[in-house]
């Protein structure tokens, strides 16, 4: 009995061995084996390369034969179903790329065949035809070049030269009389390096062997000479060429057959482009007015559909496109007919979204080309108790030799936490949204509040610690608002003062009789006090302090018994209280302070302001307390005893006397004036202020100091050995800047000061901003680049939080108590359109005509 072989019907352990290895065999070379039942596309050279894996075919015919035939079977059907499953697999995969690829491709596809004419296919689809035809040959000529070198393979090439290179003479055909036509049949592709001619690919319905290869790609440089001229005589050309003028011609007198149709869906494309211009530009009124779209009831029986509807029916009667839009609409609905109309509360939404989504582009791509931004974000309640953080960006803008400090909002966003870790995730999350590296944020701008500028675990050290170069800087309206709180605060009578003030705007705006006593005596009314602005205690106490008299005469005509028990009572109670010499004195000493205090926090909220600038005002307003410091005091002493004298108020109160101590003989030991009094604690009120005032300005001089040597006073008057300590005080900070390439153009910009015949001394006073101008307006960005890159530091540093502040009014606005329910998208979008009014007007509707129809498949054709 041979080795290996057993008379029983199951297969020994060798037998089965050799037959799983000889199986393991045959799939390996099966890999591949689907390939002959694929036909492969046309290379362009007219073949199609379609090969079959014979060698792989004939491998697994013979190990079949290897094996018995119940062992063919088998093998033969475990294959088929290995192959079926592989084929499913193969096509379930390929259905799932194009059903999420099929866009992107058909795109790449379409960019592809109007690019170069080797990538178009043969037969060369109608549509595709009809808008090569469109184009021209000329867009796709290449005549100029660059052109692919060939070598001759033939034993001729070393007589006659073996490298060959097409020219840009052979595009024109030279006549008798040695005028030159120009080739418009003859492309070139730089992709394949061949020659073709335009029409007959255009035309060519399939290829062959016999078919030119100017169709399938000519390469031969060195049989030009016959070749070409062969081909442009022959019938084929001809005919090709006859159909593409003709076609050409049809396409431009409107002529062919489909011509018509095409016309109609050009017009009907224009008349939904002319609809959406008007609806969109509704849109942005209303959101730029901050009004409200919807009504309460939109059916056609009611008197009022909301103001986006009521704004279309009213443009219907003066504008014609939207007059038939509407009469259109009727009509369907009288016949029960489903028609588009695009006014829906959904499409409203639509138009929302997609008009600031397109604006919030176009504003982070701006960003973005600025390469470096400060960041600000303050938060405040809505009417739905939410927490609603304001996202603003700063940035410096150069276009057109201009420069532009800009501050831009990108939206509001609720807040998920009050602590700092929670604010961070929320502002980096937001950030990342809108496309914004924190790596390349530069600057840090919050308010005074701990949990955002605290040094340890505050969001401006969480952000710090992910980026060392966003300098946090606190607002600096916030820090001169605190000045003046902790100014007065400690001080009892400071604060009996301020009360004051503010029971006489509760006392008269608690009866609308009384405030028209007060407007008919004074013709001024009374604010209240904000704990958060300190301005508003200047518009408090201003109108007092210059209608003091008619003050007085209102609260004794609000005492007489005509008026209610009410009045009377709280008018009897107030009167005192105001004629008093602590009051007046206090009176004319706020007013002198805070009319310099408002005087800056004006100054200081204005909008892209500079660190400098701010420094600037702010030291004014510490000289002033400085120097003024007793002049305010006597002033304000003096003012009150006219006052007092004027009105019979008694400037001395009953005298207080302290209890003896043992050994104490005089009686009036320690007892002291009212006036001295008085004087004492507004001097304690003014060098408290000043303090506060020197301790917030030297932390802002400290971030200012970094950036002393690209000041205007050191860029022109700074010595060579000043630089060397001002210098590395910047550069070791940003790594982005050279040290020794700014020193080379200090010297550098001061030569171009001094060739645009500019007076160096005046030069000294400009600020950042005008100095960036000046680089910017000569042109002298190329020659001063890393300069420039400092200036655009320090301008980018955040000075104050008031653009955050003026989003919160378009909030109040926006989210009021009837649309307390807005969605947080469409609160969002409203305000970026609203706030951001400006950059609303340079939108392109035909854009967001695009945008809008590929947010999904529409009805209309746009």
């Amino acid at each position: 009995m041979p080795h290996g072989v057993h008379k029983s019907k199951r297969p020994s352990g060798y037998q089965q061995r050799k037959a799983k290895e000889a199986k393991i065999e045959s799939i390996k070379t099966l890999a591949g084996s689907m390939l002959k039942y694929v036909k492969r596309p046309d290379d362009g050279q007219g073949s199609s390369k379609d090969t079959t894996p014979i060698d792989q075919a004939e491998s697994s015919d013979a190990f079949l034969r290897k094996l018995s035939p119940e062992e063919q079977e088998v093998e033969m059907a475990e294959s088929e179903q290995e192959q079926g499953g592989e084929i499913e697999e193969l096509q379930a995969e390929q259905q799932g790329m194009e059903m999420t690829e099929s866009e992107a491709e058909e795109s790449a596809e379409n960019l592809q065949i109007l690019s170069d004419v080797s990538f178009w296919e043969i037969p060369v689809p109608d549509h595709f035809r009809v808008e090569i035809v469109k184009r021209g040959s000329a867009s796709f000529q290449n005549k100029d070049g660059p052109f692919s070198v060939t070598k001759r393979p033939d034993a001729k090439a070393a007589a006659k030269g073996e490298v060959r290179q097409l020219s840009k003479g052979w595009f024109y055909k030279v006549m008798p009389n040695g005028e030159k036509i120009l080739r418009t049949w003859m492309v070139y592709s730089p992709v394949s390096r061949n020659l073709y001619c335009f029409c007959c690919r255009l035309f060519a319905i399939c290829t062959t062997d016999t078919t030119s290869k100017f169709v399938t790609g000519f390469q031969k440089w060195w049989k030009l000479s016959p070749k070409v001229y062969h081909h442009e005589t022959s019938e084929e050309h001809l005919h090709c060429l006859e159909k593409w003028k003709t076609l050409a011609a049809g396409l431009r007198l409107q002529e062919t057959i489909d011509a018509q149709t095409i016309s109609m869906m050009e017009t009907d494309k224009k008349k939904w482009r002319d609809i959406l211009h008007r609806l969109l530009d509704i849109t942005l009124f209303l959101a730029k007015q901050n009004l409200a779209f919807r009504g309460h009831k939109e059916d056609e029986s009611s008197l009022n559909k909301g103001n986006f509807l009521e704004m279309v029916e009213m443009l219907s009667k003066y504008d014609p496109v939207l007059k038939e839009h509407l009469i259109r609409l009727k009509q369907h609905t009288c016949h029960l007919n489903v028609s588009v109309s695009y006014l829906s509360p959904q499409t409203q939404n639509e138009f929302i979204s997609v008009l600031a989504n397109h604006l919030k582009e176009k504003i982070v791509t701006d960003i973005k080309s600025a390469l470096y931004f400060g960041i600000m974000f303050d938060s405040t309640p809505d009417v739905s108790h939410t927490d609603q953080m304001s996202e603003v960006i700063r940035y410096v803008h150069m276009t057109n030799r201009k420069v532009e400090v800009k501050e831009v909002f990108l939206g509001f966003f609720p807040l998920k936490g009050k602590k700092a870790a929670a604010l961070s995730s929320d502002i980096l999350k937001k950030l990342e949204s809108d496309g914004l590296d924190i790596m390349m944020c530069r600057s840090q701008g919050y308010d005074n509040a701990a949990t955002m500028a605290g040094i340890h675990g505050g969001v401006q050290s969480i952000l710090n610690e992910k980026n060392r170069k966003a300098i946090f800087n606190g607002c600096v309206d916030h820090s001169l608002n605190l000045c003046g709180q902790h100014s007065f605060a400690e001080n009892a009578s400071c604060v009996t003062f301020f009360g004051t003030l503010q029971t006489m705007f509760t006392f008269f705006a608690a009866s609308t009789h009384r405030w028209d006593v007060l407007i008919e005596h004074t013709g001024v009314s009374v604010k209240r006090l904000s704990t958060t602005r300190w301005s508003a205690h200047h518009a408090a106490v201003k109108p007092v302090k210059e209608k003091f008299d008619m003050f007085v005469l209102v609260l004794e005509a609000l005492c007489e018994p005509c008026e209610n028990l009410e009045t009377r009572g709280a008018a009897q109670g107030l009167l005192p209280a105001v004629c008093d010499f602590t009051f007046l004195c206090y009176l004319h000493f706020w007013s002198d302070v805070l009319r310099e205090v408002d005087d800056a926090q004006q100054y200081l909220q204005t909008k892209g302001l500079s660190l400098d600038k701010v420094v600037t005002k702010l030291e004014t307003l510490r000289l002033f307390l400085c120097e003024e410091r007793s002049h305010l005091v006597e002033n304000a002493i003096q003012q009150a005893l006219l006052k007092a004298e004027e009105h019979g108020i008694a400037v001395e109160r009953r005298a207080r006397f302290k209890k003896r101590m043992a050994g104490e003989l005089a009686r009036d030991s320690g007892s002291i004036s009212l006036q001295e009094e008085n004087k004492r604690a507004m001097l304690e009120c003014i060098d408290r202020f000043h303090s506060e005032l020197q301790t917030r300005l030297r932390a802002i001089m400290e971030v200012a100091g970094m950036f002393e040597a690209v000041q205007a006073k050191s860029l022109i008057s700074a010595t060579e050995e000043e630089l060397k300590v001002s210098i590395p005080k910047l550069t070791n900070f940003y790594d982005e800047v050279s040290e020794s390439e700014l020193v080379l153009e200090i010297p550098r910009l001061r030569r171009h000061l001094t060739a645009a015949k500019l007076d160096l001394e005046e030069v000294t006073d400009w600020t950042a901003l005008q100095v960036l101008t000046f680089i910017a307006e000569w042109d002298f960005i190329e020659s001063l680049p890393h300069l420039s890159l400092c200036l655009k530091l320090f301008l980018t540093i955040c000075v104050s939080v008031a653009s955050c502040e003026r989003s919160f009014s378009k909030l109040k606005l926006i989210k009021n108590y009837l649309r307390s329910t807005m969605g947080q998208s469409r609160l969002s979008d409203l305000a970026l359109l609203s706030v951001e009014s400006e950059l609303v007007q340079t939108i392109d509707f035909d854009e967001v005509i695009n945008s809008f129809a590929a947010l999904k498949a529409r009805k209309a054709k746009f």
